[in-house]
């Protein structure tokens, strides 16, 4: 601190000042030592460019000899300029670089990041120099919104302050280009910055390699991650439950291919004896929901050099493609459709699906062990499943009642608790399926476990509203649980009144949206109004009593020709 004070204290023109003086002092003065003056003009020359005259009495040599001028460089100019304006702020009075990063934290807990960024704004005033983990701290930040244009601002800045970037940057930055909602730009700046680390030879840690596949997965580039799957392999980087989970994540990303990757990663895991945790269950079964096989075929290996990946074909046992060796069996039901299902002939003469997507019509665990073979597989890893993978698995298994209530069990004897959305994907199902009775069903099951239906509860059981009855009852037990039927149920009730025809229903759901001032959705309006155009295309009643039906069915469309040009007034 102390030779600080002192260099700050010392200037050039001061030095310059000084060497002046001395040389005006031995011109100016006789000294009666002459061996000592001798030496003292010697030493004063040593710095000179040029000599006095021989008469110091020429006007204008007084002040003394001429010196050579050593410019500054830019960094000696900026501290002679802020020595000359500014005061320097004592030590005490600055926070400390552990105080800037609290300062730092606490904005960006609290979600200000404008804030966090003036900080480095406060360290220039106070003239203090900020250090790698300040700007790491900031990029991981904007990382997690996918600000890649803020993160690669402070990355390039960093670096022109001179400071080295380490592996938690490089981690910082391709987090970015992961959640980056901009593909074309995530992929350009993942590519260069790869680049670059390469040319530079740096060495990456497993996490640096883990950043990079999730955010290769997560936009699509299944082959560049497993290709760095393959790089971590070949420098002897512990490829771990974070790696594989993200090459799953990029299987789900190719929805016509991504469930062949899928079983290539799972069969990955099971050869380097690798147990799954309940994530990547998860991911597996979002990759069974969400993709296709792509053309894969039984008696295709699914890694390359592992005779024990080999899709085999047996009659004898029920298919697993998750076993090892996957089992393909012939027991498999097949759903017979002209000009789509192909077949092959084995050695054997049995028939065979050409691609494995024509067994996935109705039941997609069929060719993984079904409900109770998943489950049981997960059992013998020691993973539970939770409510999200009961969730999934509601989307895989058969479109049955019993399959359904199977599944509930399930989570009931594994004490899973099943929130009220559960239910209403539930009712939501079987009311597609048009077994209304059945998702009525569910409201009661609802009801044992003590859970209260929301709006979505009764956005899905109005699906099942096909008659005005079902219409008049559904409304009032909304009514009873103090709720209020919104555009989006209403729009639903109309649409089925105006599917079915049915003009009492549709005059109904009218005249019950004007007396509790509901504004119907544009797509609610324009159901009506396609309704009103096509009432002459409505085919005439045949048959028995066909003249009373017609009667009926003009009084019905009379009665709406009335309503409609009202509705439509009072709604606007």
């Amino acid at each position: 601190m102390f030779c600080q004070h002192i260099r700050s204290m010392i200037k050039l023109k001061d030095v310059i000042g000084h060497v002046n003086e001395l040389n005006h002092f031995i011109i100016s003065n006789q000294s009666k030592n002459e061996h000592l003056q001798h030496r003292l003009r010697l030493l004063v020359d040593s710095f000179c460019t040029q000599r006095l005259p021989k008469s110091t009495n020429v006007f204008g040599d007084i002040s003394g000899r001429k010196f050579d001028h050593v410019e500054m460089d830019e960094r000696e100019k900026q501290e002679e300029n802020v020595q000359d304006t500014e005061g320097r702020i004592p030590r005490r009075f600055k926070p400390s670089m552990g105080q800037y990063a609290k300062m730092m934290k606490l904005h960006i807990s609290k979600k200000d990041l404008n804030s966090a960024l003036k900080v480095l704004d406060l360290m220039k005033e106070n003239r203090d120099q900020p250090t790698m983990y300040l700007y790491n701290l900031l990029m991981r930040s904007f990382a997690m919104q996918g600000d890649i244009k803020q993160c690669f601002s402070l990355y390039n800045k960093a670096k022109k302050r001179g400071l080295q970037p380490n592996a938690a940057t490089y981690t910082c930055l391709f987090n970015a280009c992961s959640v980056a909602d901009n593909k074309v730009v995530a992929l350009e700046h993942l590519n260069n910055l790869r680049q670059s680390l390469y040319q530079k030879q740096v060495l990456l840690n497993e996490t640096n390699y883990n950043a990079m596949i999730k955010a290769y997965s997560w936009h699509g580039k299944i082959a560049e991650a497993f290709q760095l799957a393959d790089e971590m392999k070949d420098r002897r980087i512990s490829i771990g439950e974070i790696t594989y989970n993200s090459l799953f994540h990029g299987a789900i990303s190719d929805k016509e291919a991504g469930l062949r990757h899928a079983l290539i990663v799972w069969h990955l895991m099971r050869l380097n004896n690798f147990k799954p945790s309940l994530t990547t269950y998860n991911l597996l079964l979002r990759a069974i929901r969400d993709t296709k096989f792509g053309n894969l075929k039984p008696g295709d290996v699914l890694l390359s050099g592992f005779d024990q990946t080999k899709i085999s074909i047996t009659d004898r046992e029920n298919p697993n493609l998750l076993a090892l060796p996957p089992v393909f069996s012939t027991l498999v039901p097949l759903k017979e459709k002209r000009n789509v299902m192909q077949y092959n002939t084995d050695a054997n003469n049995q028939k065979l699906p050409m691609n494995l997507n024509d067994v996935l019509v109705d039941n997609r665990l069929i060719l993984f062990g079904g409900l109770e073979g998943f489950l049981n597989r997960m059992f013998d890893d020691d993973v539970k499943p939770n409510e999200k993978t009961i969730t999934l698995l509601l989307d895989l298994i058969p479109n049955t009642v019993v399959a359904e209530n199977q599944l509930i069990h399930v989570a009931e004897k594994n004490n899973i608790e099943l929130d009220i959305d559960f239910f209403n994907m539930l009712i939501k199902r079987r009311s597609v399926r048009f077994d209304y009775k059945a998702a009525k069903e569910v409201v009661s099951i609802a009801e044992k476990k003590r859970l209260s239906p929301n709006v979505m509860t009764f956005g899905v059981l109005a699906l099942g509203c096909q008659e005005l009855s079902h219409a008049k009852e559904f409304l009032e037990g909304m009514e009873a649980f103090g709720r209020k039927p919104n555009s989006v149920i209403m729009g639903t009730l109309i649409h089925t009144a105006c599917h079915r025809k049915n003009f009492e229903y549709l005059l109904f759901v009218m005249k019950y949206m004007v007396e509790n001032r509901i504004k119907p959705s544009e797509q609610t309006i324009k159901c009506v109004k396609d309704f009103s155009q096509g009432l002459s295309k409505i085919n005439k009643p045949t048959g028995k009593y066909r003249f009373r039906k017609q009667k009926y069915m003009d009084k019905n469309i009379g009665k709406f020709e009335e309503q409609y040009p009202k509705w439509q007034k009072m709604i606007k």
